[in-house]
């Protein structure tokens, strides 16, 4: 579990560093051109930045078992060793990206001259207004990874038209996390429909359901020695 945990973070270092260097010059660059004309009253960083680390992380959840689980149970680990450090790894990874968010929110709003040179509408930063951004990205981000893993293993263990019917509950997590907690029209994060704790608690049940599909799909999954089909 600890090798699996370590080998893909010392894999994966190269490339978060990569993913995170290009979100925050991609949006400075695109925002110190936007400001020449006219101020924006949305946070181009949330809207960017907020969908690009859950959609890189549900690649990284397909991956786990299309490219790695073959590798390391060759290299003598055990299908729970790599569930377990897997999904260690996925959490990691997840509140890395989590973090990220908020943070660069808050270098998007120092660099737009703060309170006093953003528009009304733009969404404010402040320390509990970053508590509450990670607060709502990090279920996103889990469910995301679940939702991946789970749909790369079904398809993984069944083939392309027997892992089609297993898209439906792996993308459940998502559909949770999606409906409940999101972005506004400026990129303020929202709760839907129900109190934050609720929607909280359904979007992790709703994960914790994906990782059960994800462990049955993969406990008896014969290793492929090729292409997923």
């Amino acid at each position: 579990m600890t090798i699996v945990l370590t080998t893909l973070l010392r894999m994966y270092r190269p490339q978060m560093l990569w993913f995170a260097g290009f979100l925050i010059v991609g949006v400075t660059v695109i925002d110190t051109v936007s400001a020449q004309f006219g101020d924006q009253p949305f946070s181009l960083w949330m809207f960017v930045a907020g969908s690009a680390v859950k959609y890189w992380l549900g690649v990284v959840g397909v991956t786990l078992v299309a490219v790695h689980l073959r590798q390391f149970v060759a290299a003598g680990i055990t299908r729970r060793d790599f569930i377990v450090g897997g999904l260690l790894f996925g959490v990691v990874l997840a509140v890395a990206a989590a973090l990220l968010v908020p943070v660069g929110h808050g270098f998007e709003y120092a660099l737009r001259g703060g309170a006093g040179g953003v528009p009304a509408d733009y969404p404010r930063w402040s320390v509990p207004v970053a508590v509450s951004e990670f607060g709502h990205v990090l279920p996103s981000c889990l469910a995301y990874l679940v939702a991946g893993a789970a749909a790369g293993a079904g398809f993984y263990r069944f083939g392309a038209w027997g892992g089609l019917p297993l898209l439906i509950p792996a993308l459940v997590p998502v559909a949770a996390a999606e409906g409940l907690l999101g972005l506004g029209d400026n990129g303020e994060v929202l709760t839907r429909l129900v109190p934050y704790g609720i929607a909280l608690a359904v979007s992790l049940l709703a994960t914790v359901l994906g990782v059960v599909l994800y462990h049955r799909e993969l406990r008896h999954a014969a290793i492929r020695s090729g292409p997923v089909g």
